[in-house]
């Protein structure tokens, strides 16, 4: 199929429909290993899910306030955070948050495997706290979401 849109089309659309669609245009494959961020390769990033704009909103109309304060250090700082940084917003319970999520992704795209976020070795981290990230996709569905950029 052939969907062809002019510059006037293109701009009756709505913010939201229109970074959806340049997202969706401009995303990687996965499995491109210049897409994960330095210290995170495939493995990592397995069944972690790019969420567009969209997406973002709906997952956003079920959550927390806190949840999307945390949510939003990632628009901030990310695509990878130190998880400390969950601090500022809140979160001093990591897997709490993690789990919220995870739970709330899996809802939003009715995958029962899905992630949200990758994570790196918390146990060769100082303190047993490390990192986590989420896919060039999904950060600048969340930036988009909370106007960052």
């Amino acid at each position: 199929m052939l969907i062809v849109l002019t510059k006037d089309d293109f701009s009756a659309l709505s913010p939201s429909t229109r970074a959806e669609l340049l997202a969706s245009l401009s995303s990687k494959p996965k499995g491109d290993p210049s897409e994960f961020p330095a210290g995170f390769d495939a493995d990592d990033f397995e069944g972690v899910v790019d969420l567009t704009p969209g997406e973002i909103e709906t997952f956003m109309e079920g959550c927390s306030d806190e949840t999307k304060a945390g949510l939003k250090v990632f628009a901030e700082h990310g695509p990878v955070i130190h998880a400390s940084m969950l601090d500022a917003a809140g979160i001093d319970n990591y897997g709490h948050f993690q789990g919220r999520v995870t739970k709330r992704t899996r809802t939003v795209t009715k995958d029962k495997d899905a992630f949200l976020f990758a994570w790196d070795n918390w146990q060769e981290a100082p303190d047993n706290i490390g990192h986590y990230a989420v896919t060039p996709a999904t950060f600048r569905s969340l930036r988009i979401y909370f106007e960052t950029d």
